[in-house]
């Protein structure tokens, strides 16, 4: 999901679908009359549907979420609805998932969606020079992750910002190389895949 006018990429999750409108959890927020942009994946064919939305609820409490009222919802918006009431009470409800905010140059944090859309997580996307220290204040986070080289001189900058607004949670580097800076928790390689990212963010730290 992102804004129609420019923002973040956010990689949410589908709380519930009707026919005319969509409730995200999501630990991003964004004000009542946003227009967004929206693009869900079926889970059972693995195709892709894109709608655009004008935000019309937010929650911020416990379980944060976006209420979207849907604008001209494609012919295949429906069958997607349809899908979900058939499997509608079949599945676990789901425990607390982790939130990520996820740093780096645009082309990067293209090329690493698939891997964050299968995490499960919620995850914010945002660019290097955004005010990083501003958005820790307002959404709680388990793990900053740089989408740089080790070597990349922003690394150093974007840890210490993480580490004196949330120091709680887990640093990560995920690119080439090993770096050296005290403030990261692990470096992860980039071709290391899901189950190196999820040891790095999960692991129990000393």
């Amino acid at each position: 999901m992102s804004p129609l006018l420019g923002g973040e990429l956010v990689v949410c999750r589908t709380r519930d679908v009707s026919d005319v409108g969509v409730c995200l959890d999501t630990a991003a927020w964004l004000p009542v009359g946003t227009r967004v942009s929206l693009a869900l994946t079926d889970p059972r064919s693995g195709s892709v549907t894109e709608v655009i939305g004008d935000v019309v609820r937010e929650d911020n409490g416990k379980e944060p979420a976006l209420g979207l009222l849907l604008i001209d919802p494609p012919p295949e918006w429906k069958s997607l609805v349809q899908g979900a009431a058939r499997q509608s009470g079949t599945l676990d409800k789901p425990g607390r998932r982790m939130r990520v905010l996820v740093i780096g140059d645009s082309h990067r944090q293209r090329g690493a969606m698939a891997l964050y859309v299968s995490s499960g997580w919620d995850v914010v996307f945002g660019d290097h020079d955004f005010a990083l220290h501003e958005v820790l204040t307002d959404i709680r986070v388990d793990a900053v992750i740089a989408e740089l080289d080790a070597g990349d001189p922003r690394v150093e900058t974007i840890m210490y910002e993480a580490n004196k607004a949330q120091p709680t949670a887990r640093r990560i580097v995920r690119g080439l190389g090993r770096g050296h800076c005290d403030l990261v928790h692990r470096y992860v390689d980039r071709d290391a895949g899901l189950e190196a990212l999820l040891d790095a963010v999960t692991a129990n730290l000393r």
